[in-house]
């Protein structure tokens, strides 16, 4: 299922969620400040990575309604190394959202993809492609992995704070010590601030 076809799903999701079964029937149009569906935030995943993170409640005093795409420093052992990208929110029940990871091949291979959280998962199959679209406009970076979450009743994912997914993966030989590895957001909650990193 391509990113194109989970934000339709995702915003018409945010619609209902947002104007019941039926639209107000009104002419007038007003400005408004809520963040939009989508707004192609891009975030590192190894910057910042060892900088402590903030409690929900300090968030809570920037942003009333947020969501989080985070983790901590690759752990490495040896050549192996281990990634888990972590989710929260000022809500723990929200529409969902739709993640995407960049990578080098040039850095990394052999990833596997584990510990998908399972929980009102759209992506059939959560596996790595060519980046084509270079959506985090990183030229390094060209090796993607898309997935996504909805939830039509407005329950994801049940707790403010869980895993999404563990990424374990071998350093490519030769390669260099600062790895890149990116997020990207092609949807998140109506109304909510989305932050990716720390």
């Amino acid at each position: 299922m391509k990113i194109s076809t989970l934000l339709l799903i995702l915003l018409s999701i945010n619609l209902v969620a947002c104007l019941g079964e039926k639209a107000p029937e009104t002419t007038e149009t007003t400005e408004t400040t809520e963040t939009p569906v989508y707004d192609g935030v891009i975030g590192s995943a190894i910057e910042d990575c060892d900088k402590s993170l903030a409690s929900i409640s300090v968030f809570e005093q920037v942003y009333s309604d947020f969501q989080q795409v985070h983790n901590n420093c690759i752990e490495w052992d040896g050549n192996n190394g281990k990634l888990v990208a972590k989710y929260r929110s000022s809500d723990a029940n929200v529409t969902g959202l739709g993640l995407s990871i960049h990578y080098s091949s040039a850095q990394l291979n052999n990833i596997e993809i584990n510990d998908v959280l399972e929980n009102d998962l759209i992506t059939k199959n959560v596996t790595s492609e060519r980046d084509k679209d270079n959506e985090d406009g990183d030229s390094s970076t060209d090796m993607v992995i898309d997935m996504a979450w909805a939830s039509i009743s407005t329950n994801w994912p049940g707790q403010k704070e869980v895993n999404l997914v563990t990424l374990e993966f071998t350093k490519e030989s030769g390669a260099q010590i600062d790895y890149v590895m990116n997020y990207t957001s092609s949807s998140n909650a109506a109304g909510f601030e989305l932050i990716v990193g720390k």
